[in-house]
């Protein structure tokens, strides 16, 4: 990341917050999946369901159908069905678009191509994440003109307050995630009342390096319950703190 990039980075995480207070006196978790493969709207899905919980869905029209990091993704009907069943369906751009190398016209276009897709198909959608978490000042600006909130990466259990146009969220994956810093980072959610916002793509396995086994997102589940969270998709999540 070069200089300027650098910079921008570090306004944005400073300027155009938009900030919700996280004062309801309980935790909440959230279950988010990005890209959507096939195997989180079937595996995924049905896991955070045993649990009576919802996750929040991030999409990429471009990709459906198709084929990431040898990961079959989701289908128009997989995207109904998660709808049917109470999940969250949210905007990742159409293209996967790293937003902070971008100019705020083809985020534009790449937007409405998602939500042309989203149009056509009936899908119900709300909120943003930017694919790699990458952001800078102004896709930031432009993202919260166009959406409820956004969410990047950052990790860790959001205190306090949240900004509603950069909701950090914690990778869950097999490869890198460790269970005992997993349960004590719920521990202290629930402990501060704050807001942890998990994050995976495939739900497999066999997973690859940004994918979660069903045993380690069902660890968590149990561990958000036990610790007496609420499970929340991000949409909903708000609402709660907002109320």
């Amino acid at each position: 990341m070069g200089f300027q990039q650098r910079l921008s980075r570090f306004a944005a995480r400073h300027l155009a917050n938009r900030w919700l207070p996280l004062n309801k006196g309980r935790g909440v978790v959230s279950f988010s999946f990005d890209d959507v493969p096939a195997s989180a709207c079937h595996q995924g899905a049905m896991l955070l369901e045993l649990y009576q919980a919802r996750g929040t869905f991030y999409v990429c029209g471009g990709l459906t159908d198709g084929v990431e990091q040898n990961q079959a993704c989701h289908s128009v009907v997989d995207l109904q069905r998660l709808l049917e069943n109470g999940h969250e369906i949210g905007c990742h751009t159409y293209s996967h678009t790293n937003c902070a190398n971008a100019s705020s016209g083809f985020l534009l276009e790449d937007w409405e191509r998602n939500l042309a897709f989203f149009r056509q198909h009936g899908i119900t959608h709300h909120g943003f994440a930017f694919p790699f978490g990458a952001y800078a000042l102004g896709s930031k600006l432009a993202a919260s003109k166009r959406f409820s909130y956004s969410r990047i990466t950052g990790g860790g259990t959001q205190t306090g307050r949240a900004d509603l146009s950069a909701l950090r969220a914690q990778s869950l994956y097999s490869a890198s995630s460790n269970i005992d810093a997993l349960g004590a980072l719920i521990k202290h959610t629930a402990t501060e009342g704050g807001w942890l916002i998990l994050y995976t793509h495939e739900v497999s396995e066999t997973p690859g390096p940004w994918g979660a086994t069903p045993a380690l997102l069902e660890t968590a589940l149990q561990a958000a319950t036990q610790e007496g969270c609420q499970l929340l998709p991000v949409h909903r999540a708000i609402d709660f703190f907002l109320s």
